[in-house]
């Protein structure tokens, strides 16, 4: 019998999942701080494709903010493709084509309508498929991609993921003796691991294994694709740049992008170590003192490096949107190499002003109260978008834009209602992204959106039945709770903090 799947498993669904740094907005943001031209200018019309879709979560997600983009999301899984396009028809997104297709049909042209692509995309993908997969995704990149288009890869990398070799093998091996699902399988699995760790075998460390028990909570689904898949083979960012090279593929930043910045990603001493490689190398050279096991890529099809003088003007146009409360902004951030402390002569001044409203960077580094000597346009988009405190916001949302992006989040919430999900994450059409929202903020957005006031006794009693219908119990600790006055007091204390906190935010963004 033929196997479709070619190693990949294929008998249990992928975790659905929304993953900002797949986004052109994002992406631009890196381009711009390597000083390279993005694909298309903030808000014009592009061209956008997902490699290994999955449901289409992200696709969706961009199409649905991005109105004047043509998205197509690409999966051999023909239960996600058929998730995603209905997900597609209840939301009324018409910009999206979801098609179930591998890389072997799409490299040889079986999909006869396709565009050029300013993006391609390609999460969670390359380290866990055939080299001839592999392959067919750089053929297909070299026939779609656009001079001057993006490509964006993810994958297990070497050699931080070398220590965890040995326990995926034998997590395999183990799994491979057994004809049942995979999510059961690999628990079993793990659970042989765990017995060969206790009896001696070191290879297999226990503080591995205790933090995949934590990632047990994530779902079975995750570890299933994550370790047991034919062809996992985490890599070495020389060896997928000369891969793509045969696309004529350039590397040009990561999508980290603190990683960005070598005096935040290394010390002194190892900045000079790394220098004393060619510019092919240095990526892999850094990835001997950095902690990153997976890294996020992007690649240029002839990157054109802007100059100086037009690179500042450009920074300085970028226009930010706080994202996050303004009790929770940070002025010391992780990076790296430890924490990095932002100038408050500067920062300080700066996100209080973003509370208020959108600013473009030049109108932050021209505020009378705030020292735009210390802080270049460069570091301001860095700084800012990379400690999650801010994001592009390259679109203007109209009553349109946002009158779609409500249909499409509606029918979205309805989807992780059915589904029990606690995260899910709201498509803003002012960032052509998304922001990432939790259980009482999708209440609020549902009920919100269906014409109740935003005021806070309207809105707890809205949830509390909304909750009540679904049949659905507030949780402490995993424990229902019984007493009606605690749960309409849990309810009040998080939509009194959405109310003045979410709400404010969304409208900004163009999510609600």
């Amino acid at each position: 019998m033929t196997d479709w799947t070619q190693g990949y498993v294929s008998d249990i669904e992928y975790l659905p999942g929304f993953y900002v740094e797949q986004t052109p907005a994002h992406l631009d943001a890196a381009c711009l701080l390597r000083g390279v031209e993005p694909p298309v200018d903030p808000g014009e019309p592009f061209a956008y494709c997902e490699l290994g879709c999955g449901v289409g979560e992200t696709a969706l997600t961009i199409a649905a903010a991005n109105p004047q983009a043509e998205v197509w999301g690409f999966d051999f899984n023909p239960a996600h493709i058929a998730r995603g396009r209905a997900l597609a028809k209840a939301g009324g997104v018409d910009n999206i084509r979801l098609q179930e297709a591998s890389f072997e049909m799409l490299a040889g042209g079986a999909i006869g309508d396709l565009p050029v692509f300013d993006y391609i995309t390609a999460h969670g993908v390359w380290s866990w498929v055939s080299p001839e997969n592999r392959r067919h995704m750089v053929d297909f990149a070299a026939k779609y991609l656009k001079p001057g288009g993006l490509f964006y890869v993810t994958y297990n990398a070497l050699p931080r993921w070398t220590s965890s070799m040995p326990m995926q093998r034998l997590v395999r091996l183990a799994a491979s003796l057994d004809n049942d699902r995979s999510d059961r399988r690999v628990m079993k699995a793990l659970d042989i691991a765990r017995a060969f760790s206790e009896a001696g075998a070191d290879m297999i460390p226990a503080e591995m294994l205790d933090r995949l028990d934590q990632e047990r909570g994530q779902g079975t689904a995750y570890l299933s694709h994550e370790y047991l898949n034919a062809h996992w083979a985490p890599c070495y960012q020389v060896d997928v740049a000369e891969d793509l090279a045969d696309a004529k593929l350039s590397f040009v930043a990561t999508a980290n992008l603190f990683e960005n910045y070598p005096d935040l990603s290394m010390t002194d001493e190892q900045r000079r170590l790394v220098e004393t490689f060619p510019a092919a190398y240095a990526e892999t050279a850094r990835d001997y003192f950095l902690a990153r096991s997976f890294r996020r890529d992007i690649y240029m099809r002839g990157p054109r490096p802007i100059p100086a003088r037009r690179l500042d003007e450009r920074l300085a146009a970028r226009k930010l949107s706080l994202v996050v409360p303004p009790s929770a902004v940070k002025l010391s951030v992780k990076v790296p190499v430890g924490e990095a402390t932002l100038n408050e002569g500067f920062y300080g001044p700066a996100l209080a002003a973003l509370a208020e409203r959108p600013m473009t960077i030049g109108e932050l580094r021209s505020l009378p109260e705030a020292d735009g000597s210390t802080a270049t346009e460069r570091e301001v988009l860095g700084m800012l978008i990379g400690s999650r405190q801010a994001m592009a916001l390259p679109n203007v949302a109209d009553d349109e834009a946002v009158t779609a992006v409500r249909r499409y989040n509606r029918a979205h919430l309805a989807i992780c209602a059915e589904e029990g999900r606690a995260v899910c994450a709201l498509a803003a059409a002012g960032l052509g992204s998304g922001i990432t929202v939790r259980l009482f903020e999708m209440l609020a957005y549902e009920v919100l959106t269906e014409g109740v006031e935003p005021e806070a006794e309207a809105v707890t009693s809205a949830i509390r039945a909304l909750l009540e219908a679904r049949g659905d119990k507030l949780r402490n600790e995993g424990v229902p709770v019984e007493d009606e006055a605690e749960v309409l007091a849990i309810i009040r204390e998080n939509v009194d903090l959405i109310l003045s906190l979410a709400l404010p935010m969304w409208r900004r963004v163009g999510a609600i």
